[in-house]
């Protein structure tokens, strides 16, 4: 399925398909993770993002939605909170 036919799914279409479980996936790098109900992107593109410098492994607490990110550029760990639309 290309990324434009999944994103233009309506969330109850997908909920359906999905017997009511949010989908986490990747393939498309992201900066930040992003959750809108029922779709939740956490490829921070470790090693295809356009951007090195954000650049990112990803370890998630979906219990807490929060996100440990290790950025290779710098060798630091980052929390940061999902970011809910």
């Amino acid at each position: 399925m290309s990324e434009t036919n999944f994103y233009s799914l309506p969330k109850e279409a997908l909920f359906t398909l999905t017997r009511n479980k949010p989908v986490v996936h990747g393939h498309t790098p992201v900066e930040r993770i992003y959750f809108d109900g029922v779709r939740l992107n956490c490829d921070l593109g470790s090693n295809t993002y356009s951007v090195m410098e954000e650049r990112g492994l990803c370890l998630m607490e979906l219990d807490r939605m929060i996100y440990y990110v290790y950025k290779q550029s710098t060798g630091k760990i980052e929390e940061r909170k999902v970011l809910r639309y």
